[in-house]
């Protein structure tokens, strides 16, 4: 935060939603998407002024891996309709995470597995 007298400047986020029953381009498992809006502003008195920077996050509940959204999609969403959200809408921004999910079982474990070693399934 930027404070100087009685304006500064500040960034915040706020929550628009979740996106349910979506796969996860990352661990490859059924996930449920949390849906942000983060920002820039500009405040008086602790009272935003004007706003600027807007993105539109997703974090995906399974394997925490965060994403940035297409803005129109985005944008959509804040505005309470329900557009479908594919992997050509998701651009990664955190990388991949070092594991895998078992399709069997549902463990996590480390990526150069090529068997689970919970269960013993085949990792695709």
């Amino acid at each position: 935060m930027f404070f100087i007298g009685i304006f500064g400047i500040d960034q915040a986020q706020k929550n628009i939603g979740t996106y349910n029953n979506a796969i996860c381009p990352a661990c490859g498992a059924l996930t449920r998407f949390e849906v942000f809006r983060v920002y820039s502003y500009f405040h008086v008195f602790f009272i935003p002024t004007f706003r600027w920077n807007n993105r539109y996050l997703v974090k995906s509940s399974c394997c925490g891996s965060v994403y940035e959204l297409d803005p129109d999609i985005g944008s959509q969403y804040e505005k309470g309709f329900s557009p479908e959200i594919n992997d050509q809408h998701l651009r990664p921004l955190a990388g991949y995470p070092v594991f895998h999910v078992c399709p069997g079982c549902g463990a996590r474990i480390e990526s150069y597995f090529k068997f689970c070693p919970f269960c013993g399934k085949k990792i695709t």
